[in-house]
């Protein structure tokens, strides 16, 4: 290749880049823009923190931290998007008795998400947790029933 030809390319190469460059960048801008709506739109799915709120017997705490419940969540990026604001919860119904334990089972259908979110919930982790409570007050005979139900609708 002779320093005519390089030079001649170089220059060709060099003005491909610059020539034009505001059109450029705003075909390179609408581009991602177009790529960011479209991803929105994609069903996807996410694994989401929930906030598990027990509802216990009066004159129970629960001993200790609250575990952490996750869910996995399908929806489009954008539905997803709004789990960040507002973060769903389980509100379980939970029966103690006199036990200082208590084991309950947790499912997608326990998994309220916020209004507005159009999406699913396909799992939760841990299935299974065991709070350890402690009675700060005598229970009342008609709270000392053994079994986990569900809140009234």
């Amino acid at each position: 290749m002779t320093p005519a030809v390089r030079n001649a390319l170089q220059r060709s190469l060099r003005t491909a880049f610059t020539e034009r460059l505001p059109l450029k960048l705003a075909a390179l801008f609408f581009a991602i823009v177009l790529w960011l709506v479209v991803s929105a739109e994609e069903p996807t799915q996410e694994i989401v923190n929930v906030r598990f709120t027990p509802a216990l017997d009066s004159g129970v705490v629960v001993a200790g931290d609250l575990p952490s419940v996750r869910a996995l969540v399908l929806g489009s990026g954008r539905e997803l998007l709004k789990l960040y604001n507002a973060q769903p919860v389980i509100v379980r119904r939970v029966r103690t008795g006199m036990r200082d334990s208590v084991r309950v089972e947790l499912g997608p259908a326990d998994v309220d998400l916020p209004a507005g979110v159009n999406a699913v919930v396909r799992d939760v982790r841990p299935r299974v947790l065991t709070l350890r409570v402690q009675h700060v007050a005598p229970i009342a005979p008609a709270d000392t029933a053994t079994d986990v139900e569900r809140p009234a609708p």
